[in-house]
């Protein structure tokens, strides 16, 4: 399966600080159990050209402000005139720059040193946002499919694979069901048994330890889930 690759831009002009930022950001990333590719970058203009290439769309840029040539501020309204919508987390050893930051509506202003946990909850913040856009992409059978969340009825694991069922098809890919869990949408989706994901908009009725989903399908419900697999159904039908 293809975890919707979380990809990071790093940028500093400074060879130390782009080590360090770069060593936090991965040992981050792997204690969270999140897919990732990291690109680390000495000038902004070669940052610039990197992630504005349509075939290489990165999700968050960590960049220094205080940079030679062309500084993190103007490069980030560089980057929106060219209409990337990248997160910005801007690091720097001063907040001189932090409302010119905001204006370029940049996600996050650390200061140097950078706090390994603010650099966690920046990082997170903008994972769950790219995570949560619409769907997933799957790899099956050697081909990647795009699926959005909507088409999804429920996730079930399957020994070392899992099976998404759509409304459309099904498709087995080869992961974890909990790395599946992590991307999707709490208000959305809920894991009513530790071998299924459900869509609760797609649950037609629900019993005591059953749900009959729309299509047909009867899913189990684990005793454990159940109270509250019926509280998500609820929540979701009010909004």
């Amino acid at each position: 399966m293809v975890i919707n690759m979380f990809r990071v831009a790093i940028c500093d002009d400074e060879a130390t600080s782009l080590k360090l930022n770069t060593i936090l950001t991965e040992k981050i990333l792997n204690e969270e159990g999140i897919v990732h590719e990291i690109k680390t970058f000495e000038d902004m203009e070669s940052m610039i050209n990197a992630v504005t290439k349509p075939s290489s769309p990165y999700d968050v840029l960590l960049s220094d402000i205080l940079a030679t040539g062309m500084n993190g501020i103007e490069a980030a309204e560089k980057l929106r005139e060219l209409g990337d919508k990248l997160d910005i987390i801007f690091i720097s050893t001063t907040a001189e720059y932090a409302l010119e930051g905001y204006r370029v509506q940049a996600l996050r202003y650390l200061q140097k040193p950078v706090d390994i946990e603010k650099l966690r909850e920046a990082l997170l913040q903008s994972y769950r946002k790219q995570a949560h856009k619409g769907g997933l992409s799957v790899t099956s059978e050697g081909k990647v499919y795009n699926i959005n969340f909507k088409d999804i009825l429920y996730i079930e694991s399957n020994g070392r694979d899992v099976e998404l069922v759509l409304k459309y098809r099904r498709l087995v890919s080869h992961g974890k069901i909990s790395d599946v869990e992590k991307l999707l949408p709490e208000t959305r989706f809920f894991r009513c048994h530790r071998s299924y994901i459900v869509s609760l908009a797609e649950i037609e009725t629900i019993e005591r330890y059953q749900a009959t989903m729309k299509n047909g399908d009867i899913l189990p419900i684990s005793q454990q889930q159940y109270t509250e697999t019926k509280n998500r159904l609820y929540r979701l039908q009010g909004e």
